[in-house]
């Protein structure tokens, strides 16, 4: 197996992803992607390419570079902020 890493970084979320891709396998005939957990945003694709999957995501407030791949797109909903009720 030859594992292949990539990484996604997203400064709008402040998330960077990390993708694997192994080699041995075979190519999809159909185009690959794989969304956001959190949003469903596109965060990889490819066309005839080899199965890529999420291995983890991290908080980008400690990384001191961002990757080559950058995605600054993000619609993930804060359900946990609610406005301060008027009493």
């Amino acid at each position: 197996m030859a594992y292949h890493k990539i990484t996604v970084d997203n400064p709008v979320c402040m998330r960077r992803f990390h993708i694997a891709c192994d080699d041995e396998q075979e190519t999809a005939p159909q185009r690959v992607e794989l969304r956001c957990p959190h949003c469903q945003v596109v965060i990889f694709t490819a066309a005839a390419h080899t199965a890529a999957h999420l291995l983890r995501e991290e908080n980008l407030t400690k990384v001191t570079a961002f990757s080559s791949h950058l995605l600054n797109e993000c619609q993930l909903q804060d359900n946990f902020h609610k406005p301060p009720r008027d009493n």
